[in-house]
This record gives C-alpha cells, structure tokens and sequence, in this order.
C-alpha cells in the first residue's frame, strides 16, 4: 500500500472518529456555523479540532488534513438534512 494513501485513510477514519464529538453533530456549535452558512467554516471546525488535539492524539502534519476531512464530511452531512 502507498504511503499517501494510506495516510489519507488514516486521515479519513481520524475524521470519523472525530464526528462523533459534540460540536460536529446536530445542534453542536460546528454543525450551526456550517448549516447557517456562516462565513469561513474551515475557520469553526480548526477551532473545534485544536481543542480535541491532546485528546485525539493530533499531530502538527495531521491538522490541516484532518480539519479538510472534517469539513467536506459536516458539509455533505448539514447538505442532506
């Protein structure tokens, strides 16, 4: 398996795990900025991630890849209900 796949997988199931959290779910601060199509949401979902680093185990490099992930899946979600 390659290496940059398998980091996005890893990517990918870190964002899962993640959207179980309070703010990414219905009625959670993340979930109302994106539904309300509040500017900037990449904005809300790295100051929700950076609080759950130590938590999560977030490494410096995942970051900005996780917080990518977290947004396209809470817009995919906010967009079916």
């Amino acid at each position: 398996m390659n290496t940059e796949f398998s980091f996005a997988s890893a990517m990918i199931d870190k964002a899962s795990v993640l959207m179980g959290e309070a703010e990414f779910k219905l009625g959670g601060f993340v979930y109302k900025h994106i539904e309300g199509n509040n500017p900037d949401p990449i904005r809300a979902v790295q100051s929700a991630v950076d609080r759950m680093r130590e938590l999560h185990d977030i490494e410096d490099h995942e970051f900005n890849p996780l917080c990518q992930n977290i947004l396209v899946m809470l817009q995919q979600k906010v967009g079916k209900s």
